[in-house]
């Protein structure tokens, strides 16, 4: 930015105090909050520029949160971003065929199946005697938790 070519006066105090670069970038954002050019930012061009740039803050959280993108945020969206544990216990319960509250070596196997995992039984049977921390042989909640922190998916 040619600091020649503002629309406001720099004084040559605040030139000798402030290295260039930094003066340059002080003065694009104020000519930014200075919207008529006037030399002055008034209290309504402050508020309409930080309420644009919370305004698209907060429009992006929004887009973040309407995981279907169909324009609103429903109930289980909300839950969802407010709430972090839900989306792991819905998948932990979508993955809990038999609805017992574990995860056995068949329902393992069902999930590398629908994931098309290049694992054999063998492999799967592996990864559930790692996970399976009090070697029931089937995975608590708690224990998927741990899994997938370890492994970093859900």
């Amino acid at each position: 930015m040619d600091l020649d070519q503002l629309q406001f006066e720099i004084s040559e105090d605040v030139k000798a105090l402030i290295p260039a670069e930094k003066l340059a970038s002080l003065s694009a954002t104020f000519s930014q909050l200075d919207s008529n050019g006037d030399g002055r930012i008034e209290l309504d061009e402050y508020l309409n520029f930080a309420l644009g740039q919370e305004k698209a803050r907060l429009t992006q959280k929004f887009t973040a949160a309407d995981a279907n993108q169909d324009g609103a945020v429903e109930f289980e969206e909300f839950v969802a971003v407010t709430e972090p544990s839900f989306l792991i216990l819905k998948r932990f319960q979508e993955l809990d065929l038999d609805r017992n509250g574990l995860l056995s070596l068949e329902e393992a196997l069902n999930i590398a199946d629908r994931l098309v995992l290049p694992l054999n039984p063998t492999q799967v049977e592996a990864i559930i005697r790692e996970v399976d921390r009090d070697g029931d042989g089937q995975i608590t909640y708690y224990e998927y938790l741990g899994a997938i922190a370890h492994v970093g998916f859900q």
